[in-house]
């Protein structure tokens, strides 16, 4: 009887400790990323505090969506698993975040999200060898001009 609780309890501990393995993603093969990482503007000026996706085109293989936060002075520098990480290269549909999923901190830019300017999309294919330094942009759908008393960017 004793016998039988010990290799019970040794078997139990064994199998605790191979569904221990701390990152779940830590054995999955992660794609390779590449530079990815530059400034950012909206009809010219720096659209403030945003968060932009990157979202995959037609990938195989279950590439991730990237993102980067965009600082205030436009500068950004894109993350797929890891903060500035970069990007697995391919192509990518580029969207700057809407006041609807809370990416932007920047006033005129949550007016002009709520006077209905929006921004468009970009495509953008980043080879092998990355894209650092690279600017990107992004046109409003007010082209600059005021929408209600607000514009889009500072």
């Amino acid at each position: 009887m004793l016998r039988s609780c010990i290799t019970m309890a040794l078997g139990c501990l064994l199998l605790l400790i191979a569904g221990c393995g701390g990152d779940p993603g830590a054995g999955a093969q992660r794609a390779k990323t590449v530079p990815f990482s530059g400034k950012i503007t909206v009809d010219g000026k720096s659209p403030g505090v945003v968060k932009v996706q990157f979202l995959p085109i037609g990938s195989e293989g279950g590439v991730r969506t990237a993102y980067a936060e965009v600082k205030e002075d436009g500068s950004f520098s894109a993350t797929t698993y890891v903060t500035g990480d970069g990007i697995v290269p391919g192509k990518y549909t580029a969207r700057v975040g809407s006041e609807a999923d809370g990416a932007s901190t920047d006033p005129s830019a949550m007016m002009a999200a709520v006077m209905g300017a929006s921004i468009e999309t970009m495509e953008i294919d980043v080879p092998a060898d990355g894209l650092p330094g690279v600017d990107l942009n992004f046109k409003s759908s007010t082209g600059g001009k005021k929408s209600g008393g607000a514009m889009l960017g500072n």
